[in-house]
């Protein structure tokens, strides 16, 4: 009986990796690693066949530590084919035993490499292995061990886990086998290792904050990216799914960020004029908070970060596009210049400069249909008409910033740049910094028309006062070519 339970595990893993990873390897791998461990009578042939379930389900469920699940199976696959073959020998199996266990072990190895390039996500269906858990017991041992770090690494409460351990050891009780609770200690002991917010427990941000709880209301599911003064999360409030903006406490030089109460103050005064842009292409803000009073050390930073709530954009960055085509099509360049525009000048009616509009901070929409002007992290509000900044990309800095001044006209520079590269897989930054002048991106893809060479050369022109304004470009581009 008990080896025949055991198959459970291997058959709600491969129902788990048939409901997301939506592949018929996994659906058979999972008729096959049923049948293999209902056919088992010898312990140490069931024990060899869970473990392999149990590392194709870690594969599966886990990328952390990928290559350490890839040698241990490895390792299992050859002490398995050594052992199975004496056993063969010995004719300790039927014949049709052994046919099942060598298909079964060649789709563990197909599933393994797929999941190297695609691990799954189980989601919401570790309800499944409640029966598995709950019937666990002494010679069942190994379904407990894999209901343990399943429930765990999909994120079930530590009350759901309790629940089922409550039910096990109820089972257990009435059954007169009262040391099945040894399945029971494995189950708890495996929950609680494996469970991701005690794996990635640390002292140091960002790694501290995952799978934790932001402002007490956001689950924090990955890690996106570092900046100098920022890092960005991933969180989730229900279905939704946010970026999550984290002020750092201090850069990579040291210096206070965070940690400074004026900074601190500041960062909150930018990220609420932030809030008050409403545009189709500008990533919207939808929170910032701020504690009340400044943190006096980092632990009590860690506990409770200032953060700014962003709208999650799937579709990458343009430097990610760029990175795979050299250049974009003319229809797309215009596209991307005509939303981009748009943007740019719902940001500066608000008397707001960007300050770092670069590839790297233009965002798309799953689909790539649209695009947004993202990262307001340094953005200033404008005051007597110049701001003062240090941080901008220099790679896509107006001549004036580098200087140290800012205003309207430098947003308009970089975003020169960005729609030339696009145009050309050029940045025009690389003329202007060896002293040429910046030809026309005709020069480098024939497809540009005319008109774009023309708009293009006046946004770079290194006198901020003869440039286009954002509001020029936006009724140029609506009298060239349509929309919006």
């Amino acid at each position: 009986m008990w080896d025949t339970l055991t198959a459970a595990p291997a058959l709600l893993a491969a129902v788990f990796g048939w409901r997301l990873y939506r592949h018929y390897v996994a659906l058979l791998w999972a008729v096959f690693a049923a049948s293999l461990l209902i056919l088992s009578v010898d312990h140490v042939a069931v024990f060899a066949n869970s473990l392999l379930v149990a590392l194709v389900s870690s594969r599966a469920l886990f990328d952390r530590y990928k290559n350490i699940i890839m040698i241990m199976f490895v390792i299992a696959v050859i002490v398995k084919i050594f052992l199975f073959t004496e056993y063969y020998l010995d004719e300790r199996f039927i014949y049709i035993y052994y046919i099942v266990d060598g298909v079964f072990t060649g789709l563990s190895m197909f599933l393994m490499y797929l999941y190297t390039f695609k691990p799954p996500r189980l989601d919401r269906a570790y309800w499944l292995l409640v029966p598995a858990a709950v019937l666990s017991s002494t010679p069942s041992i190994s379904v407990s061990i894999v209901a343990g770090s399943v429930l765990a690494l999909v994120d079930a409460s530590p009350l759901f886990a309790a629940s089922v351990v409550a039910l096990n050891a109820a089972y257990l009780l009435a059954a007169g086998d009262p040391l099945g609770l040894v399945a029971t200690a494995a189950f708890v002991l495996t929950y609680v290792l494996t469970y991701k917010r005690v794996l990635y427990l640390s002292p140091i941000a960002p790694v501290g904050w995952l799978y934790s709880w932001l402002g007490g209301r956001y689950k924090v599911i990955k890690l996106l990216g570092v900046g100098g003064f920022s890092y960005v999360i991933a969180v989730r409030q229900r279905r939704a799914v946010y970026a999550a903006k984290i002020l750092r406490y201090v850069d990579d030089y040291g210096s206070p960020l965070a940690g400074d109460e004026g900074i601190l103050r500041i960062f909150g005064q930018e990220m609420n004029r932030y809030l008050e842009i409403e545009s189709d292409y500008v990533v919207k803000a939808y929170e910032v908070y701020l504690p009340a009073v400044g943190y006096r050390d980092v632990a009590q930073y860690l506990k409770n970060p200032p953060y700014i709530l962003l709208e999650y954009m799937e579709g990458g960055t343009l430097r990610d596009l760029l990175r795979t085509a050299r250049w974009l099509p003319a229809g797309q360049v215009v596209e991307l210049f005509r939303q981009l525009a748009q943007g740019l000048y719902d940001i500066h009616r608000h008397n707001v400069v960007h300050l770092d509009i670069k590839p790297e901070n233009i965002m798309f929409t799953r689909d790539r249909g649209t695009a947004k002007i993202g990262d307001m992290g340094i953005a200033k509000v404008v005051s007597g008409g110049y701001v003062r900044s240090s941080y901008m990309s220099p790679a896509y800095a107006a001549p004036e910033v580098k200087r140290g001044m800012a205003t309207f006209a430098s947003d308009i520079y970089s975003l020169g740049c960005v729609i030339y590269e696009a145009a050309t897989g050029i940045n025009p930054n690389v003329f202007v910094e060896n002293g040429y002048q910046i030809p026309p991106p005709s020069a480098y893809n024939a497809e540009v028309p005319p008109w774009l060479d023309e708009i293009l050369l006046k946004m770079l022109r290194l006198d901020s006062a003869e440039r286009p304004t954002a509001a020029e470009l936006v009724t140029f581009l609506r009298k060239t070519v349509g929309g919006g």
